[in-house]
């Protein structure tokens, strides 16, 4: 067996084919300084005049509540690297993520998602139709982004048997459990469409925030899938860092870095964990998964929270920001509204539908943002 020392110095304020083969059953760079500025999408962006954050409005006070402090400290079954912990000794003690497969076609997926926030992911600035056209020529590559994200299930909701989101009218009939085809696809390709035809910078916040959602619905789906296809299990480390060595990371890593250092080192420890069960447990299909399990909820909880820091961190860019600014910011959470429903839920049903909600009004000034704020540090104290 593998200090609890690292962990307890960390006080914080706070199903079958996967993506790397050509088929799957269905069932189954941005610059730093606009990471954590980006803005939603939905038909709630609304111009300046809409955002009125003062405290006259009721609704955006924008005075935040700071988060209780709280001692966060591991789960007794959650793996860290060379911890005196419940896990045997494994490949992923010395820190660095040691693939299952050299080639994980993932990460073009999310050097796609850099490639796609280089020219749209500024809300300082318009872009041009071209950059949409551009953008979204590179969404629509052979095996790229597209061609996941139109099958993407959400693995942790619950739905009967055999449920298969590529059937036509099971999108409708579960779509939150088939947030790719129900919810994903036709946001993304409506947002790319307003660009092109001079939608700006909501048009791109939209897409910021449809592709965001992806990245965190597929670091989970693929660590799911991993129980009968190994490799899924590089495609949701990829996923995360998009390839990126120990502690590092591009597209969702790097923008839960930039919210929250401590949840993405539990994201980081969690992938470690779910590449040292694969390691212990190398069946073509899993047998040990009492320690799969472990690893599947410390990088749902811990990702989960990270997300939801890249989504406080974008109230609180909101209540700082104004005019087309803070539109871009607006549109951003106004279609990322549902994306914390389901992990919030878990812990705070009511704070969930607080988020949900409160979000999904039709501009900032209607929303009580100080209440998100509040329901976000309660449902996600600790990664």
């Amino acid at each position: 067996m593998k200090s609890l020392m690292g962990w307890l110095a960390m006080a914080v304020l706070v199903l079958a084919c996967g993506d790397d083969d050509a088929v799957d059953s269905g069932m189954d760079a941005t610059p730093d300084s606009t990471l954590d500025t980006g803005v939603d999408a939905g038909d709630g962006g609304g111009d300046a005049s809409d955002v009125g954050l003062d405290a006259g409005d009721g609704g955006g006070r924008c005075e935040l509540p700071e988060p209780a402090p709280v001692l966060c400290a591991p789960a007794a079954t959650d793996y860290a690297p060379a911890a005196d912990d419940m896990w045997p000794a494994c490949v992923s003690d010395e820190g660095e993520y040691v693939r299952i497969q050299d080639s994980i076609s993932s990460i073009q997926r999310v050097l796609a998602f850099e490639e796609i926030a280089s020219l749209l992911f500024d809300p300082e600035s318009d872009p041009s139709a071209d950059d949409f056209i551009a953008a979204r020529m590179i969404y629509q590559e052979e095996e790229g982004l597209d061609s996941r994200l139109v099958r993407r299930y959400d693995a942790l909701i619950d739905v009967p048997d055999g449920t298969d989101c590529t059937l036509d009218g099971v999108p409708e009939m579960f779509p939150e459990y088939c947030v790719g085809p129900a919810t994903l696809q036709p946001a993304i390709l409506d947002a790319f469409a307003d660009g092109a035809m001079g939608g700006g910078r909501v048009a791109a916040a939209r897409v910021e925030a449809v592709l965001l959602w992806f990245l965190y619905v597929s670091t989970n789906k693929e660590a799911f899938t991993c129980t009968t296809a190994a490799k899924d299990c590089d495609s949701s480390y990829a996923y995360y860092t998009g390839g990126e060595a120990a502690r590092g990371g591009v597209g969702l890593a790097r923008y839960v870095e930039i919210a929250d250092p401590a949840a993405h080192d539990r994201v980081w420890d969690a992938l470690l964990g779910l590449r040292c069960w694969r390691d212990l447990d190398d069946e073509a299909t899993a047998t040990m998964l009492e320690f799969r399990d472990w690893a599947r909820a410390q990088l749902d909880r811990s990702v989960s929270h990270g997300f939801a820091a890249v989504v406080r961190s974008r109230i609180e860019a909101l209540c700082t920001s104004e005019g087309e600014v803070a539109d871009y910011h607006w549109a951003f959470l106004n279609t990322l509204a549902p994306a914390l429903y389901r992990a919030a839920s878990a812990v705070d049903p009511t704070g969930a539908l607080t988020i949900r909600t409160e979000l999904s009004r039709a501009s900032a000034a209607e929303a009580d943002l100080d209440a998100v704020a509040g329901a976000i540090d309660t449902a996600f104290p600790c990664p």
